[in-house]
């Protein structure tokens, strides 16, 4: 009997052969996975995970000469993903039905919107007589934080969503995450049922289906819905997004 398994390490095999031999690019429809295998392939949080890899592009700042190369640096990074999704985009628009089309569209919009206010906000940003190098440094990036935030929370929903019906979106995930790694950016990791006594990095969100009596699930992570963005080990980009379980005392 064929399993679910070897079938997955064929596609694999498969699709390995057609990029890296041929330059194609392999496209599956979510639709053809069995039933049973659903839940997990739709959940696969791990695809967005981004490893802390190397320091902060922030810390490159040490004087004005230095600031104006980063804020080139951080320029030119966002036009190369904006570039990489545009080619990408064009490559496999014929192996999309039309409603995705049009999720790649908006996608696009977005991508080319944030980038004007991300330009925007780097260009105006000046110097103040006063400040010292570490002042320059947090002052740049308490500025440019806000357009990192948008990048990602108006991007990532979007590809997740789409990453349920079409693997073409892993292509923009991919692109995103290398975006957001030249930065210094990761994703800080999340263990289920696990207490944590520092929120400030989570986003609790509104559960219908996550109350318990059980007295030790207080503050405990019942479901993970996007990990948190980090930069230099405490600076939270972008806040994780969590469900808790809700403790429901008796009497």
């Amino acid at each position: 009997m064929c399993r679910f398994q070897d079938i997955d390490k064929l596609n694999m095999k498969f699709k390995t052969l057609l990029e890296n031999d041929f330059k194609l690019i392999y496209i599956e429809q979510k639709e053809s996975i069995q039933e049973d295998n659903q839940q997990e392939f739709k959940n696969d949080l791990s695809l967005f995970k981004i490893k802390k890899n190397r320091e902060s592009i922030f810390k490159k700042i040490n004087s004005i000469d230095t600031l104006k190369e980063v804020k080139q640096e951080i320029k030119s990074e966002y036009e190369k993903f904006t570039d990489e999704f545009l080619d990408y985009f064009e490559r496999v628009e014929n192996k999309l039905d039309e409603k995705q089309i049009e999720s790649f569209e908006i996608i696009e919009k977005i991508i080319k919107n944030r980038a004007k206010k991300l330009n925007s906000t780097i260009d105006k940003f000046k110097v103040e007589d006063s400040w010292n190098v570490s002042k320059i440094e947090e002052e740049f990036y308490f500025k440019l934080q806000k357009n990192l935030k948008d990048i990602v929370s108006s991007l990532v929903p979007t590809i997740s969503i789409g990453m349920k019906e079409n693997s073409a979106y892993n292509g923009i995930l991919i692109s995103l995450n290398n975006f957001l790694s030249q930065l210094g950016i990761y994703t800080m990791d999340l263990d289920l049922d696990r207490k944590y006594e520092d929120f400030h990095f989570l986003d609790p969100q509104e559960c219908d289906d996550c109350e318990t009596n059980d007295l030790s699930k207080q503050d405990i992570i019942k479901e993970i819905l996007t990990y948190p963005y980090i930069l230099d080990e405490e600076r939270v980009v972008v806040e994780g997004k969590v469900i808790l379980w809700k403790v429901i005392r008796n009497g």
